[in-house]
C-alpha cells in the first residue's frame, strides 16, 4: 500500500513598510522654505531702494610752462670778412630775450668750420644797450663785471676755432658768483669782435661760424 504526504506551502508575507523618518520631512520642508525666503529677497529689491549720498570736486584745470628765447637778428648774420687782411676787424651786437615761462639758465656755443677759423680772434662780451637795432653796438654798455679776467663783461676772447661747440661746454650766462636764472621778459646785449691776426699762413683761408644760445629750466 503507498501512503501520500501532502504539504501545502504558504506564500511570504510582505515586510510591513518602514516609516520615513521624521527628520527627512522636516528637511524637505526647510529647503522649501529657504527657496521661498530667497526668491522673496529678490523680489523685494526691485521694490525697495537704499540710501546714497555723493560728494565731489570739479573745476581741475592743468598747464604746462614753456622754454622760450629769441633775438633780434631777423635771421640775418652778424659778422663778415671779405678780402680782409690782417688786423681787419668786424663787429656786431645782438639782443637776446628769454620769453619762457619757466626760469632757466642760458648758455652759448656755436658751430666752426673752415681752415681761416684758427687764424681769426672771437671776443664776446655781454652788457646792455638802451635802443637795440640789430648789428648796431652805438648804444652798447658792457656789464660791470670782470667775469673771466678779459675786461668788463668780457664772457669769451681767443681763437675762434676754439668757442665751445657744445650745450654741455657752452659759456654759462655770468654773473658775480653763479651762472644767472633767467626770468620771463629778461633780456641781455652781446658785442661780437671778429679779428683776423697777423700770420702769413692765413691767406686765401676762409671760415664759417654760427652761435646758439639755449635755454634749459631750472
Amino acid at each position: 500500500m503507498f501512503g501520500y504526504r501532502l504539504e501545502i506551502s504558504r506564500a511570504p508575507r510582505p515586510a510591513a513598510r518602514r516609516p520615513r523618518p521624521r527628520w527627512s520631512r522636516t528637511r524637505r520642508s526647510v529647503t522649501t522654505m529657504l527657496v521661498i525666503g530667497v526668491a522673496g529677497l529678490l523680489a523685494g529689491a526691485g521694490s525697495y531702494a537704499v540710501f546714497t549720498a555723493t560728494t565731489g570736486n570739479t573745476g581741475n584745470s592743468f598747464a604746462s610752462g614753456t622754454v622760450a628765447i629769441q633775438d633780434n637778428d631777423s635771421n640775418t648774420a652778424m659778422l663778415a670778412l671779405a678780402n680782409a687782411k690782417p688786423g681787419d676787424a668786424d663787429t656786431s651786437c645782438i639782443r637776446i630775450e628769454y620769453t619762457g615761462s619757466l626760469d632757466s639758465t642760458v648758455r652759448l656755443y656755436g658751430s666752426v668750420s673752415g681752415s681761416l677759423a684758427g687764424y681769426l680772434t672771437l671776443t664776446v662780451t655781454r652788457g646792455t644797450d638802451s635802443s637795440p637795432s640789430f648789428d648796431s653796438c652805438a648804444n652798447f654798455a658792457p656789464d660791470a663785471t670782470n667775469y673771466i679776467g678779459a675786461g668788463n663783461g668780457v664772457v669769451y676772447s681767443g681763437p675762434l676755432s676754439s668757442f665751445p661747440a657744445s650745450y654741455a661746454a657752452g659759456i654759462v650766462d655770468p654773473t658775480s658768483g653763479s651762472p644767472e636764472t633767467w626770468s620771463q621778459g629778461e633780456a641781455h646785449s652781446y658785442r661780437f669782435v671778429v679779428t683776423l691776426q697777423d700770420d702769413n699762413a692765413a691767406q686765401g683761408l676762409t671760415g664759417n661760424a654760427s652761435f646758439t644760445w639755449e635755454a634749459r629750466n631750472t
